[in-house]
């Protein structure tokens, strides 16, 4: 008998307790057929159930009584896609033949969705690590792919530098979609492939194509918008169909390399419009989030990497998420080369090409509170107290001037590290020191000693 391995083995016992009180079932039914099925196979896209004799497989497999069984495993299932197929208990031959035949036509439905849509299945809200620099930009892209279309979050606009996450944020909001609902038709484009596909609907003079495939989705997702500079005939074309969409109340996502007010190139038609829904700047990732990222991929390829490694990575590595990709892709192929045996220095040779020699350490809170704790004798606990004595009170507003200048953190993530106070608190210390000659000399001098 095939094994499964991903949906959950209890799946059918659930959906038998839904079935036992469904009132169109009775009690014969139940109790001599369906009850004495068995579960055959079942994987993350499939459920096969076995009936002991002909009679009852014939029964089970009717129009009616087998929609009803399916109904009763995708309540269970939580409304995941899932093929329920029926075959004769001991059947070997149809078990293999219609797990094949499943599988097979699930992986050609998802070249389809594949091939129209251009998203695969790489890009979901499970394997996006979350942290500071993105909480805000994640929850409301889920919040996006729950209710697309919604006015207040259409469009939905991300910006930052490259290698932050914006395209993946912008394919699991599609995916999570197309997941929820099969039946949305869904786009990923980049605008570059957006502005070739309309010159060449130019040259051919066939817009009405052109202008069906873009205008009569639920979903656009586009990616890198600040492609459509200087390109002024695509522009307008683009605003159409930026206006047809949001007036069907379709959900449009865009990505951007800059915020709306500074694409000022651009038609102010349709920086306006960017501005009219909601808008998120995707920071690059804190160490905390380089380090989950680091450690998730550390532990899906099991590499024997020791904490110091690690820490020295996710220390240095801190442009963004492609180069800590490329970096751990680096070492990867060291460690099967060297049979898993890479000291610090080996790594800080490899990586040489990534981390320049005279690059400045990257500085975490911990550090700059740990620095100014010992130079002015103090534990570092006492820097995030409630204690309030004109050493401890100078000593914090140091450390919180140092986050604000150097690390560049805001004023209420600087709170939070510091007891939790607020932003108009650490405003007024770190403006305490910005005042003192003396204690930003001091401030100065403790920044240059751990850079």
């Amino acid at each position: 008998m095939l094994q499964g391995g991903y949906m959950d083995s209890s799946v059918w016992d659930k959906a038998l307790k839904i079935l036992q009180y469904d009132p169109n079932i009775d009690i014969v039914t139940y109790e001599s057929i369906l009850s004495k099925m068995t579960v055959g196979h079942s994987d993350d896209i499939q459920l096969v159930l076995e009936a002991r004799d002909e009679y009852s497989l014939s029964i089970v497999k009717s129009q009616k009584l087998g929609k009803t069984i399916e109904n009763a495993i995708k309540l269970v299932n939580g409304d995941k896609p899932c093929a329920v197929n029926f075959i004769l208990k001991g059947d070997n031959k149809a078990l293999n033949s219609t797990v094949i035949g499943t599988t097979k036509s699930h992986n050609e439905n998802k070249s389809k969705i594949v091939t129209s849509t251009g998203l695969n299945g790489e890009y979901t809200f499970a394997n996006f690590v979350v942290g500071d620099c993105n909480r805000f930009a994640h929850a409301s892209a889920v919040s996006v792919s729950q209710k697309p279309g919604q006015k207040q979050r259409n469009p939905f606009f991300l910006w930052g530098n490259s290698g932050l996450g914006k395209t993946h944020l912008m394919k699991a909001i599609g995916n999570a979609i197309l997941e929820n609902n099969p039946d949305k038709k869904v786009i990923y484009t980049t605008c570059e492939a957006f502005t070739n596909a309309f010159v060449n609907t130019i040259g051919k003079q066939n817009y009405t194509e052109f202008r069906n495939k873009y205008r009569s989705v639920d979903v656009l997702l586009i990616d890198d918008i600040q492609f459509l500079i200087g390109k002024e005939g695509v522009q307008t074309e683009f605003f159409n169909t930026f206006e047809a969409l949001i007036e069907s109340g379709k959900q449009i996502v865009i990505t951007c390399d800059k915020a709306p007010s500074n694409l000022t190139q651009l038609d102010n038609r349709l920086t306006s419009r960017f501005q009219d829904g909601i808008m998120f700047d995707v920071q690059p990732p804190d160490f905390e989030t380089r380090k989950a990222i680091f450690l998730s991929k550390v532990e899906n390829e099991n590499l024997p990497l020791s904490d110091e490694i690690i820490d020295y990575v996710c220390e240095n590595v801190t442009t963004n998420i492609r180069q800590l990709n490329g970096a751990f892709n680096t070492i990867s192929s060291y460690v099967t080369l060297a049979n898993g045996e890479l000291t610090l220095d080996d790594v800080q040779k490899i990586l040489l090409p990534i981390i320049q020699p005279n690059k400045k350490k990257y500085l975490t809170p911990d550090m700059v509170i740990s620095a100014v704790s010992n130079y002015y004798d103090l534990t570092p606990d006492k820097l995030t107290s409630k204690l309030r004595s004109a050493e401890i009170s100078k000593a914090r507003n140091v450390a919180m001037f140092i986050c604000r200048d150097y690390l560049e953190l805001k004023y209420e993530k600087i709170g939070q590290l510091f007891g939790g106070r607020k932003h108009t608190t650490v405003m007024h210390g770190c403006d305490n020191v910005d005042e003192d000659p003396e204690i930003k000399k001091e401030a100065e001098a403790i920044y240059k000693s751990i850079v």
